[in-house]
């Protein structure tokens, strides 16, 4: 090949094709009018949200073909207004009608199947469902009085997420501009403090903001929690959680789900990328072997592909890669020592948020987070390499035949908890659901 051929120039090159890396890659595309290459290892878009296609051949030689998704599986906010950030991207890119969202206003629970305690509920979205059924049920009176109580305690995390779009969020000395008309919500915010806006809810879990003391309600919390972020309650993000309570008891709250699965929504944010007459370009099978900087490390210059190729990126590189990935994309030793603030350079390993038994037999989330050092927390690359890392999720695909299945008496979606909701042992002395 020829040298020419060997390098290719762009405004922006971006490490990874997952729903981070698609969004920023459509926005600087289509409203910033960016050159912009997404460089994906995988031979799909979607990164952690992708779907993918099945086919298979029965005994009569007919062929049949299954698309099945990997990735989130409870989804809010994109079918109707307040808008998550997803919808909020896909709208401002003008790409809000592509992915035709299907909502459902409820999921199944299934507790010790096929044991002798086995239970069956529903979970409802919308006013005083939840409140009047399960939690009721199985909280009885104090915790429906703790539910009502922390929906109140977290009321202005939620107003001021509710009143003020990702997007209208900026970095640097410019980032109060487009928050201009946003001032009631963004004062209201502020009043919270940093350590309730940008910490976890474990301060409205154990206090000091609340305390939540039904057993019950606080297995379901942490069930919840896991469903976003992996994590139990008190280590999820407290806008999350405040969020999310917020949004399914409301009126109109709704479960979304894309036709046509995740895909379609990879699909959408490709386009998104893709758009245009800036030859912006998602390129799949192209693993990243190193960002590239100048020689004294200061200036990130672009990418160095897996074959060769080089990327050069005059504006910049994002990195969408896993974070723990950034010290081994770096090969620049005096790189790596800017990113480590000019500390001498040492192994690091990330936090692990599980323990094994004894016997090996399980693992579990830690109640508290792992420590770290100041040390180890001081620096960009510090803060990577020491990120918590959560545990992995098994998914297991399987294709059922459902010509005998009275589909109108199941639900969408179901979370079934081998263990129930509370742990090992069951009842107040249980682990808990993580």
């Amino acid at each position: 090949k020829d040298q020419e051929d060997e390098v290719e120039h762009v405004d922006v090159a971006i490490v990874g094709a997952g729903i981070g890396g698609l969004c920023a890659g459509a926005i600087l595309n289509t409203l910033y009018g960016k050159t912009v290459g997404v460089y994906e290892s995988h031979y799909l878009a979607g990164g952690c949200a992708h779907a993918f296609e099945h086919i298979v051949k029965k005994e009569d030689g007919v062929k049949l073909s299954f698309t099945f998704d990997s990735g989130p599986t409870i989804v809010l906010g994109c079918s109707k207004k307040p808008y998550n950030p997803l919808r909020q991207v896909l709208n401002a890119v003008g790409l809000g009608d592509e992915v035709d969202w299907m909502p459902y206003e409820a999921w199944g629970m299934v507790e010790n199947p096929k044991a002798n305690n086995e239970l069956r509920w529903k979970v409802e979205l919308g006013p005083n469902l939840f409140e009047q059924g399960p939690l009721k049920e199985y909280g009885g009176d104090d915790a429906i009085k703790e539910f009502r109580e922390l929906k109140a305690m977290t009321k202005d995390l939620v107003s001021g997420a509710i009143a003020i779009p990702a997007m209208a969020m900026r970095p640097g000395s410019s980032a109060l501009v487009p928050l201009l008309r946003y001032i009631p919500a963004l004062i209201g915010l502020i009043k919270q403090g940093e350590e309730v806006t940008q910490g976890t809810f474990g301060q409205f879990m154990d206090g000091p903001k609340y305390v939540v003391k039904n057993k019950w309600f606080r297995d379901w919390l942490d069930a919840l929690a896991f469903s976003l972020s992996g994590l139990p309650a008190s280590r999820t993000s407290a806008a999350a959680m405040a969020y999310v309570l917020y949004d399914m008891h409301r009126d109109g709250a709704a479960l979304d789900y894309p036709k046509g699965g995740l895909g379609a929504v990879i699909d959408a944010l490709v386009k998104g990328v893709e758009q245009g007459d800036n030859n912006s370009k998602v390129n799949l099978r192209q693993h990243v072997d190193s960002i590239d900087t100048s020689p004294n490390g200061s200036i990130i210059t672009g990418l160095t592909l897996r074959n060769g190729k080089k990327i050069v990126a005059k504006d910049g590189v994002i990195c969408n890669a896993p974070v723990w990935s950034l010290n081994g994309l770096i090969k620049n030793k005096f790189a790596k020592k800017v990113l480590n603030d000019s500390q001498i350079l040492k192994d690091r390993l990330p936090r692990q948020s599980w323990e094994v038994s004894e016997d090996g037999s399980r693992s579990a989330i830690k109640s508290k987070r792992p420590e770290v050092s100041q040390e180890d927390n001081s620096s960009l690359l510090a803060k990577c390499d020491t990120s918590e890392m959560t545990g992995s999720f098994l998914h297991l695909h399987v294709a059922l035949d459902a010509s005998t299945l009275d589909l109108d008496s199941l639900e969408a979606h179901y979370t079934v908890m081998a263990r129930g909701l509370a742990g090992e042992n069951g009842g107040v002395n249980g682990d808990g659901p993580c």
